[in-house]
């Protein structure tokens, strides 16, 4: 672009990121599929997981604040996954305003299955070594850090 500070496309750091996401992201959601899972679900369903593991009681305003994905893409897919059997709701024990949530034993099956696969994706997509993907996941740790509200 004539008008960028970047010379051409390939010198553009957001672009570059983007396209990369983007493959990471195809991969990541045909290797789903089999589990009749979006992308979303999945990270809420790991979330869950997560938290849960933490002894913390899980509300859909925690797996936002954990995940970063915004909440009402947060509680429409947490309506589907509970639809699907993946999760429930339990009214919170102090806030009557929230439920508590819990992956279901399918859920938890499922999700360990679709982490094997997910994990796969990540090996063959991010870097040979174990210091390159060290050093990304450092340098993405920084940009987080960096730019977190």
């Amino acid at each position: 672009m004539k008008f960028a500070e970047c010379k051409n496309h390939k010198e553009s750091i957001g672009l570059l990121f983007w396209q990369s996401s983007m493959l990471w992201q195809r991969k990541i959601k045909q290797i789903l599929q089999p589990y009749n899972l979006t992308h979303t679900q999945f990270v809420i369903l790991a979330v869950i997981e997560e938290l849960s593991e933490q002894e913390v009681c899980i509300t859909q305003k925690k797996i936002s604040d954990f995940s970063m994905i915004d909440v009402m893409t947060v509680s429409s897919t947490v309506r589907l996954l509970e639809k699907k059997g993946l999760i429930y709701r339990l009214p919170h024990k102090t806030d009557t305003r929230a439920n508590s949530i819990s992956n279901t034993e399918e859920g938890k099956n499922c999700l360990k299955q679709a982490v094997i696969d997910v994990e796969g994706i990540d090996k063959a997509f991010f870097f040979s070594t174990n210091k390159e993907n060290a050093q990304f996941q450092n340098m993405l740790s920084q940009l987080l850090c960096k730019n977190s509200e």
